[in-house]
């Protein structure tokens, strides 16, 4: 085991097996096509996900969060991405697993074995297994790894595995990618023609009458308006997934009155035992909320009063009981010194037998009067410290750094025993610490100047509402719920309770998060049940520490949107189209009484304006913006007056007073190359997403989770 416990603390790779390759190697059953049931929990192109092996797959992945973060717990907000990314993964793996069975792209045991312990082995294989020491890959270390695998833990046999699997899909994606991005070609002709579109330039003389300075209050719109509007941009109202527009109230659920003076009184009692303790360190451990920190503190670090009392008092000195930010305090100072703030030196480490190293076999005695030895030698040339310690330290590093352990922090513990020794030395001077792992012959180059420093033993204590407050909350949240099954009634209770009203317009099904809410799913399933209605009052959803009563707004169906349920959406567009309209039809009044752009202007209350555009190009004036009529100005003659033309941001009349041809250019390879560079780079955005989209995907998670 000992060589897994070296990679797990130099190379990371425990670290990549879980979070880059378990995905990958827990969902490897999904591709499999099993007879759809009512239990599925989604479906690719007909390949169903039995909702018993997704559970367990987001189960194995929520266990390999806690080995890879070390929590015992794992966080709703974790559980809920955990679930999105087994999710994500097993539609991945079904669908590019069909496209790589259809193409006929594989990673054959030849190849994996290449990948591994070849030449040039996988991206992944050179990321995870360096040497600690010089941060380059070692392929000694693969060969160490594969030849105790049979001795470990099945756990750590299921982490290479899974390793393994990371290395074959990750090749199968790039060949795939390959595949596409290599049958790219674009011929000259067609760089030619994209260079003419960005070079061949107009001259342009324009009016644009202010369509936006109609005001709103003349414009009537129709169902005809609104239907034109709609058709002319109907694919813009196609949505993918359907949406939920929430509003909501939160009933906060705050210590009581009762609660406080409760808190109080167990402050006071607790402050009395605190200060017949015989061990304060022990005791806060004990009693207190938060983590205790005896570290020495500089001034300005303690919270609240803390700071300032501490730094008055004198040692074994208690600080009663003080509410700051809804926290009881309490406190006991244990000692008071003046320490630098950080200092510079260098160790030898002479290890000895029992401090973790197996290939020392010197006992602590031995240890020690090596230990004393080095010393001596030191006090009398000190100068030769990195020599010395290159040749006789036990750290492993000290090739490199010559045992120089560089400038350290004051509260660091993993240099405290330098840095409580260091505090009484003089720069230069040599002196030996006892260390966990061996004797350490500590020379001190530098610190800064001391400051004084308390160090305390600080109890924390929060003001909590109890199970009482909880219960009325609870009681008042449902009262609201109950008496208000309106969108009215429920508008009209909260501005009359003072409760803050929030929206939350486009949630999805899969959502999670609410304005304020980071764990509102069973709002969010709540409402796209079948059984919820639009205008529907929900019942009271817990929220840790918060109660929530919400009502939907509006619904939206997967697909494309009608008319009426988009008005209000597309209503000032409508409108401004309708502004468009109103403005080209006095421009084509005007028309008939002259053909001179500048009376037509004058006319019209406009100002001629000038630009150049190109065909593929965009500027910054009004016309630079309306793509049709760009595409229009270019078939145009010269000198000729044309419009009104109608576009997305106005009315437009417009004359071609010169055309710059493109300049004459042979040499494409430039342009070649980077149109192939911008095709790869789209190809590795936008692949994916283009196969997942065109897939026929069922999506069923809401009815479980």
């Amino acid at each position: 085991m000992a060589i897994i416990g070296k990679i797990r603390k130099h190379s990371g790779l425990a670290v990549v097996i879980i979070g880059v390759a378990i995905a990958a190697f827990v969902i490897g059953d999904f591709g499999k096509k099993k007879a759809r049931g009512t239990n599925d929990i989604g479906s690719v192109n007909g390949e169903n996900i039995p909702y018993v092996e997704y559970n367990a797959k987001v189960d194995q992945m929520l266990e390999a969060q806690k080995e890879n973060s070390g929590k015992d717990k794992i966080t709703d907000q974790e559980t809920y991405q955990i679930r999105q990314q087994t999710w994500n993964t097993a539609v991945k793996e079904i669908l590019m697993g069909n496209e790589y069975a259809e193409v006929g792209i594989a990673v054959t045991p030849e190849e994996l074995f290449d990948q591994v312990q070849g030449k040039q082995p996988h991206k992944f294989i050179l990321q995870y297994f360096k040497d600690p020491k010089t941060g380059q890959y070692d392929p000694a270390m693969v060969l160490n790894y594969l030849k105790n695998l049979d001795k470990m833990e099945p756990k750590a046999r299921e982490q290479w595995l899974r390793f393994e699997k990371a290395i074959k899909d990750d090749r199968l994606e790039t060949k795939f990618t390959n595949l596409v991005t290599k049958g790219y070609y674009v011929p000259k002709a067609f760089l030619k023609k994209e260079f003419a579109l960005q070079t061949k330039s107009l001259k342009v003389r324009f009016v644009a009458p202010a369509a936006l300075a109609i005001p709103d209050s003349t414009i009537k719109l129709t169902d005809a308006d609104y239907q034109k509007f709609y058709d002319k941009n109907k694919a813009y109202f196609y949505q993918d997934e359907p949406f939920r527009d929430l509003d909501f109230v939160v009933f906060e659920v705050k210590p009581s009155n009762i609660d406080r003076r409760k808190t109080a009184e167990d402050i006071a009692q607790l402050y009395k035992d605190f200060q017949t303790s015989s061990d304060a360190i022990i005791f806060v451990n004990a009693n207190s909320d938060s983590k205790i920190d005896t570290a020495f503190v500089k001034k300005g670090t303690l919270s609240g009063r803390l700071d300032s009392l501490m730094f008055s008092a004198k040692a074994e000195k208690f600080v009663a009981p003080f509410e700051f930010n809804n926290t009881w305090y309490m406190g006991k100072l244990l000692d008071t010194q003046e320490r630098p703030d950080s200092m510079n030196g260098s160790q030898i480490l002479i290890a000895f037998a029992g401090t973790g190293n197996e290939a020392i076999k010197r006992t602590k005695e031995q240890a020690r009067a090596k230990a004393d030895s080095i010393v001596n030698v030191l006090k009398k040339n000190a100068i030769k410290f990195a020599e010395i310690a290159r040749a006789t330290s036990d750290y492993p590093t000290v090739k490199d750094d010559g045992g120089e352990l560089k400038w350290f922090t004051d509260g660091n513990a993993n240099y405290a025993p330098f840095f409580n020794t260091g505090i009484t030395m003089k720069p230069k001077e040599v002196k030996i610490v006892e260390t966990r792992i061996g004797y350490a012959i500590f020379l001190m180059t530098e610190k800064t100047k001391p400051v004084k420093k308390v160090k305390a033993a600080v109890l924390a204590r929060n003001i909590e509402p109890s199970n009482q407050t909880f219960q009325d909350t609870y009681m008042k949240a449902s009262s609201f719920a109950g008496q208000n099954k309106t969108p009215d009634a429920f508008e009209k209770s909260a501005a009359s309770q003072g409760l803050q009203k929030r929206n939350s317009p486009n949630v999805k099904e899969m959502d999670n998060y609410l304005m304020g809410l980071p764990s509102a799913r069973e709002m969010v399933r709540w409402a796209f049940a079948e059984t919820t209605k639009t205008g529907e009052v929900s019942p009271v959803f817990d929220l840790t520490g918060k109660y929530a009563v919400a009502v939907v707004k509006g619904a939206s169906k997967k697909g494309q949107q009608p008319v009426e349920d988009i008005k209000t959406r597309i209503e000032p567009s409508v409108r401004n189209m309708k502004k468009t309209e109103l403005v080209a039809e006095n421009m084509a009044k005007a028309l008939a009484t002259t053909k001179d752009i500048n009376a037509l202007a004058a006319q019209l209350s406009a100002k001629v304006d000038t630009t150049v555009v190109t065909f593929a190009g965009f500027s910054r004036s009004a016309i630079g913006r309306e793509n049709e009529i760009i595409g229009t100005l270019f078939n145009l003659p010269k000198g000729q007056l044309t419009g009104p033309l109608t576009g997305n941001f106005g009315a437009y009349f417009v004359i071609v007073d010169d055309v710059t041809e493109a300049p004459t250019k042979e040499d494409f390879s430039y342009e070649q190359m980077q149109s192939k560079q911008q095709f790869d780079q789209r190809v590795a955005s936008f692949m994916y997403p283009a196969l997942e989209k065109s897939a026929k995907i069922s999506d069923s998670r809401v009815k479980f989770y």
